[in-house]
């Protein structure tokens, strides 16, 4: 009898409450954890994770839909069952925004069912390192290489290109570089913007990949403080580890140049007031 008056209570609790949520949901892993990036359980990239977050809440109300567009560093590395997880997910398209050289130098394991696409995202004007020495170089180094994504009359057309393919796309988008952390935090970041994301959400987004790259970052700072010592260490810190002012620096040339960010994509990147909405339509739950 009691038993039976104990089944009777979770079958009317059920009924209440609707499905229980499952242990991953209730319980998610850390973020430093690469299984735990975004909704697909990625091992073989360090900073895998969904440009939604959880459901980013948007100003004004709503939230910013998930498993649209998953961003994440080179997929080199992909194990067998990652590219089972990605094909299972339905990505129907894979935006590579590395320089050819480098693409090739480490191709992406394919997936099946999805389009490969090289967008170069630096549209062969990329900024060298080889003559930086000190950590505040290397600092004004990232912050420049922000600016250049709104100064760069080429790098503006190619984020039009991959802005017009996540548009175009059948279904989820993987955005990639080689880190996951700056072309690819630069067009997260815009993502969020056409969503309505607020800045200081869209900041903390960005810096994520601080925590999702962190026994990377510190494995090549060790490397470099023992080839080289602490003052290379210190330049090498900063080029891999984010800071705050680097998206700023973009984000603020950006406003300066064409009054907002939401200009920025239409009188600089080019696109219309359809696609922005077409595009927000796809990055918003309803």
């Amino acid at each position: 009898m009691k038993r039976s008056w104990w089944l009777l209570v979770l079958a009317l609790l059920a009924g209440l409450l609707g499905p229980v949520p499952s242990a991953v949901a209730l319980a998610p892993r850390p973020l430093a954890d690469p299984a735990a990036a975004g909704t697909i359980p990625i091992v073989g990239a360090s900073n895998f994770r969904d440009v939604a977050g959880d459901g980013l809440a948007l100003r004004g109300g709503g939230q910013m839909a998930t498993g649209v567009v998953y961003r994440s560093s080179k997929l080199s590395g992909l194990t067998a069952d990652d590219v089972a997880a990605l094909e299972a997910a339905g990505i129907t398209a894979i935006l590579d925004l590395r320089t050819p050289r480098v693409a090739a130098g480490s191709p992406d394991v394919p997936v099946p069912g999805a389009e490969y696409v090289l967008m170069d995202l630096f549209a062969g004007r990329s900024l060298s390192t080889s003559g930086l020495r000190t950590a505040a170089q290397a600092r004004a180094h990232m912050r420049e290489m922000n600016r250049r994504f709104v100064t760069v009359a080429a790098q503006r057309r190619a984020l039009a290109r991959v802005l017009r393919a996540i548009i175009a796309a059948d279904g989820p988008v993987v955005i990639h570089c080689t880190h996951g952390k700056d072309r690819t935090g630069w067009v997260s970041a815009m993502l969020q913007v056409v969503a309505g994301v607020p800045t200081d959400t869209i900041v903390e987004q960005y810096l994520l990949s601080n925590t999702y790259r962190a026994a990377e970052i510190q494995r090549k700072v060790d490397a470099a403080r023992a080839a080289s010592g602490s003052r290379r260490a210190g330049v090498v810190k900063e080029l891999e580890r984010l800071r705050a002012s680097y998206l700023e620096a973009g984000l603020a040339t950006a406003r300066h140049r064409y009054g907002s960010v939401h200009r920025y994509l239409t009188r600089g990147v080019g696109l219309s007031a359809d696609e922005l909405a077409a595009l927000r339509a796809r990055l918003v739950v309803g």
